[in-house]
């Protein structure tokens, strides 16, 4: 399977979905700005990830430090052992018995997860992939992780990032803790006050105790102690416990619960005079652009519109081309999508008693937000009837394409479900 070309024709999530759907061994190479990172797949699962500047091996001791399983003194042992006798820190770890083969496996997991899912941040950059008949990975410690999973995980992260990197602007921003009169508890994760994220705004959701409460989980109370007016958010990171996304996440929770601030020193305030500061209030001002230029940009921009399906230079038709690559791995991912939908429509009949008033509704317990629009960003549609519902797709011009439908009945989502082929994918009927 030739898969190459560039993330801003062919997203990260595509890529997975593709390389999971067709079971594909074999290397995924990505090439970025500052880094370039490998992922290794068996048959269509990850069994491995590698990044150039942060390499596996080197960071393992991090990880097992950060998730208290190693101390540093440990490591230390540990590496100069590795220095005399040139073995792998892993191996090194279990056969002293310093930890366990499950607290190596754990780690080793979890960094490789930091390195897939720091990948879908990327805005930009080239893949290659290189299919293999088998490849080499660490069998006795690395349990195979499915595309799927890691979608999921990686549609939250795409979703809630924008929102934090609104306020947690840069690494290497300070904050300190704020003098509060509420006493600060620590509760399970279900229990705290949460912070409700949706498409385009952070809402406080209507806290579950008294005023004179803020209830916050035990990572958030982890970051929380780490918050001193010195470290920055990188070195916070470092520190932490939990993941570059999940303490990036409890910062912004923290700050939105106003339980921390932000340290400006004093010589930033004249550069902010100077430079513009992005925060909540929304993005800085554009430039002044003489009226006369936007009728002509506006101009140039309906008519495009209305001339994209014949213009030559256009590339919607390259993706409508049956014959295209492209648009039949784009097809084949949207296949997927609908299954998974109705997947969760089912799940969400069963635990509900009937079906859900609009696909919003299985978000995000049900369904990953990224999986309600199809590879071209057109939104799936959902009809329902007291007996039936369906999903239809659409193709690569916003029509509603016949081969991308799915029909069931509600009565017999109870029932073992019957399936049968429709336009090359296989469908719930």
């Amino acid at each position: 399977m030739a898969l190459e070309g560039t993330l801003k024709d062919f997203s990260l999530a595509d890529i997975y979905q593709l390389i999971g759907l067709q079971r594909k061994t074999g290397v995924l190479t990505l090439k970025g700005k500052d880094d370039t990172v490998t992922v290794t797949f068996l048959d269509g699962k990850v069994v491995g990830a590698d990044s150039l500047n942060r390499r596996l091996e080197s960071r393992l001791g991090n990880v097992l430090i950060k998730t208290g399983t190693l101390t540093p003194e440990q490591l230390g042992r540990a590496l100069e052992i590795q220095k005399e006798t040139l073995q792998r820190l892993g191996f090194i770890l279990t056969h002293h018995q310093i930890i366990s083969a499950e607290s190596l496996r754990n780690a080793i997991q979890m960094q490789i997860l930091q390195i897939i899912y720091r990948l879908f941040r990327w805005k930009d950059g080239e893949y290659h992939f290189s299919q293999e008949t088998t490849i080499e990975y660490d069998r006795e410690n690395v349990v195979p992780i499915s595309a799927e999973s890691i979608l999921m995980e990686g549609a939250r992260m795409i979703d809630e990032w924008p929102i934090i990197e609104r306020r947690i602007r840069s690494y290497d921003m300070v904050f300190r803790k704020k003098q509060i009169t509420q006493e600060i508890v620590v509760v399970g994760a279900e229990d705290a006050d949460e912070v409700d994220f949706d498409d385009t705004v952070v809402k406080k959701k209507k806290a579950k105790t008294d005023p004179d409460k803020i209830r916050i989980s035990e990572e958030e109370k982890r970051v929380y102690d780490l918050v001193d007016g010195k470290l920055k958010v990188g070195e916070i990171i470092e520190r932490s416990r939990s993941s570059e996304f999940d303490t990036a996440k409890s910062l912004h929770e923290l700050l939105t619960r106003d339980v921390i601030e932000e340290v400006r020193e004093k010589s930033a305030t004249a550069a902010a005079v100077a430079a513009p500061v992005i925060d909540d209030a929304g993005p800085v001002a554009a430039a002044v652009v003489p009226f006369p230029l936007v009728l002509l940009l506006l101009a140039v921009a309906i008519a495009s519109l209305l001339t994209s399906p014949k213009n030559p230079l256009n590339h919607l038709d390259l993706f409508g081309d049956k014959t295209n690559p492209l648009g039949v791995t784009k097809k084949a991912i949207s296949f997927q999508r609908i299954e998974a939908i109705g997947r969760g429509i089912e799940s969400y009949t069963l635990a509900n008693g009937k079906g859900p008033s609009k696909l919003r509704d299985l978000v995000p317990n049900y369904l990953a937000p990224s999986l309600l629009h199809d590879p071209w960003g057109y939104p799936y549609v959902y009809r329902q009837r007291p007996d039936k519902y369906w999903v239809i797709g659409r193709g690569y011009d916003g029509r509603t394409d016949p081969d991308l439908f799915l029909s069931r009945s509600v009565d017999a989502v109870a029932a073992t479900p019957t399936r049968s082929v429709k336009g090359g994918v296989t469908l719930i009927e």
